[in-house]
């Protein structure tokens, strides 16, 4: 077998190398001695389709060069020998080949004489009586028809196929001229209904014109202009939406029917029908043009008959709708189950509009009997049932069945129509799931807004809790369906396992059912209490399942538990007391199913799980302590010290887990939601200077004893920066406007002791060294520099900052270079700015814009050397201790 494949040889789906046992579309067997005789008649067909290309590319060649020796003037030599392109023989290369010269020549031709026989009609039709008219035009006419015979004769066949395309031109330029005229009271005919006779008759004689003199184009142009009666004919009866849609449709299985019987005389009668075609390519193009078409037509008609259905006409109009989608289905039906050489995706793409078209048919004629704001559940019930059908259809056609290895296998006619209709069903469906999708949102998300107005002003508004029915139903029918899928899938595979399709299968059927459980008590009428107490009673009902059983089916049972989840601690926001129980009730919970799926024996979905559980025990608790503080009367800035305080309990809880055996993933879980818990309590306080003072203080110090834990040294220098900050925001709130007399002698403590412990140990970083001291100065010095208008501070400012860039460049030291440098370069920026102000104030305001430009130009152009600087640059930072 080849070990790659360019693609499926049924459904021509890429398959990679190495090819898979079996095609994952359309489950074509690649294994075994047939799909091994298979892929040799395969290769075989490839390199003669190849030979075939070179040989035809050899005769146009060799056609070429007989025909430079034709056409030469007697007595020439021509120095191209026969066999060798002209451009490759003579002195200079020729850019555009004889035969494309002479094509471009007709064309031009052929539209100059159109153009010449249009201004003729239009501008000199007056000044001719109606005999020199007539002679004038239909003596025009004849010759352009009648010259393709003698010129085929002559083998000058573009140049008959030239010619017959002008005549064909001149036959519609004849009826406008007639009509023009008056002759025989054409003119008191309507236009619509004059043109629609004209183009039957132009489009049959083409037809038939190209037929009997075996030219190519007079075919496409009598296909194209038969695609014009039906219209013209709906508008001259005066008709309706739906008349234009059946038109259509009626147009387009005409199409159908009279191109796939040529396609089928083209290909099995004899060479010289295929002769008449033009040729196999011409018959090719031709049946692939109509199908184009004709699909075209198809679809352009459904669309509007389904618009017109669905848009609350009278029952009357929807009766008269039901005739296009009638013919719609019928058409797709027929080109699914009648043609079976068709392509396994066109027949899907077939069934499929003939599917959306019985639904839509159903749905409009049900919603006459459906109460009021069912109309879309009217579209959603005939969806669920075709998608069941073509789901079991599936089963039973043995599509959905897992070949054996190596077995020969190929899918039976009838799944296509399977395919085609589960996947327009699935698309129905999912169109009633977004048209009810905003009231479900809606429904889901009320008590958000009231909660938002309880925990900002403490009053919550009065506000009601609704649902209609009808969504309800199009959700709880969607995971029904969903469902039932599922166990098709998995009843067909086998194996006592779920394949990926049948996983997302049962994985989107919980995601569905969740909600559609929790809102039913909505829909109900039930009271806001009783709402909420049964989503939470689903969450812990579910976990405790999952506690039980952690490994059956654990990712829809997580799935259901995070939707479930979620939704209650949604729906609590609304009421304070609802909060602290629910998220009590889930911190517990979740530790209790941390624990348990974080055994050693766990799987690793389950430890996942375990890690998830822990994070958002920890989250839970914050948010229960935040909760409790606002409940009992605290600011926000207060209660969030309830919050630094669960966070500090979740570092102690994750040194202790981490030193049991197979807990340390777990642990590092809890540390973070803890930090996240720290950052949101200190977010909390940032409005009110003095507590977020002491929350710096109490974060730095948590920071400082984390670092006890030997794995944990670097927490040392967070604990450092926080209570430096700390400081910063006591000595702002103090009013001090020189903070270097309190931050001098904490430098001077630092660095000595962080010299000294460089000097003891050798390996420690300038930056746990020196970093810490460095900054105690400089960042306050930089602050109080932004804010004062004397000289004095920048200047020391500066001047500290320089010799500290200078010691780092000296030592190369990282900490003293970066601090340095930094509040160097913005002491810089503090002192220039004024004066580069008043600059651009001076200047055309388009200066700066040309400079910005010129700029990037420069940027771009030395793109790949500034890169190269700055990463030279980096490592060069990076090498320093």
């Amino acid at each position: 077998m080849h070990t790659e494949s360019p693609g499926c040889p049924d459904c021509g789906m890429p398959l990679g190398s190495p090819p898979p046992a079996w095609c994952t579309r359309c489950r074509l067997p690649l294994t075994g001695p047939d799909a091994l005789a298979l892929w040799q008649v395969t290769g075989e067909l490839r390199a003669l389709d190849a030979r075939r290309q070179w040989l035809a590319q050899r005769q146009h060649e060799l056609l070429a060069a007989l025909r430079v020796r034709r056409d030469a003037p007697a007595g020439t030599q021509v120095s191209a020998p026969v066999g060798v392109p002209v451009g490759e023989a003579g002195a200079s290369v020729r850019e555009i080949s004889a035969p494309s010269a002479r094509t471009a020549l007709l064309i031009v031709g052929g539209v100059l004489v159109v153009v010449a026989a249009l201004v003729f009609t239009v501008v000199s039709w007056g000044r001719l009586g109606i005999g020199g008219r007539a002679a004038i035009l239909l003596a025009l006419t004849a010759c352009a028809l009648a010259l393709p015979r003698p010129l085929r004769r002559r083998q000058l066949t573009a140049t008959a196929e030239a010619s017959a395309a002008v005549g064909l031109a001149l036959v519609l330029l004849d009826a406008y001229a007639a009509r023009q005229a008056g002759l025989g009271g054409l003119d008191r005919v309507g236009p619509a209904g004059y043109w629609a006779v004209v183009t039957t008759l132009t489009a049959v004689g083409a037809g038939a014109y190209g037929w009997w003199q075996r030219l190519r184009i007079p075919l496409p142009v009598g296909f194209l202009t038969a695609q014009l009666p039906g219209l013209l004919g709906t508008t001259a009866s005066g008709g309706a939406v739906e008349d234009y849609a059946t038109a259509m449709i009626a147009t387009a299985a005409m199409d159908f029917a009279a191109l796939y019987a040529l396609a089928a005389h083209a290909a099995t009668g004899p060479a010289g029908f295929r002769d008449r075609l033009g040729g196999e390519g011409a018959a090719t193009a031709l049946v692939t043009g109509a199908r184009v078409i004709g699909g075209g037509w198809a679809l352009l008609g459904g669309a509007l008959a389904a618009a017109h259905a669905t848009g609350a006409p009278a029952p009357a109009e929807v009766l008269r709708a039901w005739v296009p989608l009638g013919l719609l289905v019928l058409l797709g039906t027929a080109l699914c189950r009648g043609f079976r050489t068709l392509p396994f995706a066109l027949r899907c793409g077939a069934e499929g509009v003939a599917v959306v078209a019985l639904i839509v048919a159903v749905g409009a004629g049900l919603r006459w009997v459906v109460p009021s704001g069912w109309d879309v559940a009217g579209y959603a019930a005939p969806a669920a049932l075709v998608m069941v059908w073509a789901a079991v259809s599936g089963v039973r056609s043995g599509r959905w069945a897992k070949p054996a290895a190596g077995g020969p296998f190929a899918p039976p006619p009838e799944a296509a129509a399977a395919a085609g209709e589960l996947a327009a069903a699935s698309i129905m469906l999912l169109l009633a799931g977004v048209v009810v999708l905003p009231e479900l949102v809606h429904a889901l998300t009320r008590p958000v807004v009231p909660g938002i107005m309880l925990w900002l002003d403490g009053q919550p508004p009065r506000w009601s809790w609704q649902l209609a029915t009808a969504p309800l139903f199009v959700l709880w029918l969607a995971a029904s369906v969903l469902a039932t899928m599922a166990v098709l899938r998995a009843r067909a595979v086998g194996d006592g396992h779920l394949d990926r399709p049948a996983t997302a299968l049962c994985n989107a059927a919980a995601l569905a059912a969740v909600p559609a459980l929790l809102l039913m008590p909505v829909a109900v009428g039930l009271p806001y209490a009783w709402v909420l107490a049964a989503a939470a009673v689903v969450t812990v009902a579910v976990a405790v399942d999952v506690v039980r059983r952690p490994g059956a089916a654990l990712v829809p049972r997580l799935l259901a538990l995070a939707a479930s989840g979620a939704l209650a601690l949604l729906w609590s926001s609304a009421d304070r007391a609802a909060v602290l129980a629910v998220c009590g009730t889930f911190a517990v919970s979740a530790a209790v199913l941390a624990h348990v799926l974080s055994a050693p024996t766990a799987s690793p979905a389950e430890r996942a799980t375990a890690r998830a559980a822990g994070a958002f025990a920890v989250l839970a608790l914050g948010v229960e302590a935040f909760a409790s503080g606002r409940t009992a009367g605290l600011p926000g800035h207060l209660a969030a010290f309830a919050v630094l305080a669960v966070a500090a309990l979740a570092a102690c809880a994750a040194a202790v887990w981490h030193r049991i055996p197979g807990r340390e993933q777990v642990s590092t879980a809890v540390e973070g939601a803890g930090y996240v818990l720290a950052a949101t309590a200190l977010a909390l306080t940032a409005s009110h200077p003095d507590a977020l003072s002491v929350a710096l203080a109490v974060s730095g110090v948590a920071g400082l004893a984390l670092a006890l834990r030997p794995d944990r040294r670097r927490a040392a220098l967070a604990g450092t920066a926080l209570l430096i900050a700390s400081s910063w925001v006591r000595l702002a709130l103090a009013d001090v406007t020189f903070p270097e007399a309190y931050t001098l002698p904490v430098t001077a403590a630092a660095l000595v002791i962080g010299h000294r412990r460089r000097t003891s140990n050798p390996e420690t970083g300038s930056w746990p060294a020196y970093g810490a001291g460095l900054s105690a100065t400089m960042l306050p010095s930089l602050s109080a520099a932004f804010n004062d208008g004397n000289w004095v501070r920048p200047l020391l400012l500066g001047t500290a900052a320089l010799l500290a860039t200078v010691v780092g460049v000296r030592t190369r030291l990282q900490a003293p270079l970066v601090v340095g440098s930094g509040v160097l370069v913005l002491v810089g920026v503090h002192e220039l700015a004024p004066t580069v102000v008043q600059v651009l104030g001076l200047v055309p305001r388009w200066v700066p814009l040309a400079a910005a430009g010129l700029l990037l130009l420069l940027l771009g152009a030395t793109y790949e050397k500034r890169i190269d600087e700055a990463r030279r640059l980096r490592d060069t930072v990076r090498s320093m201790g």
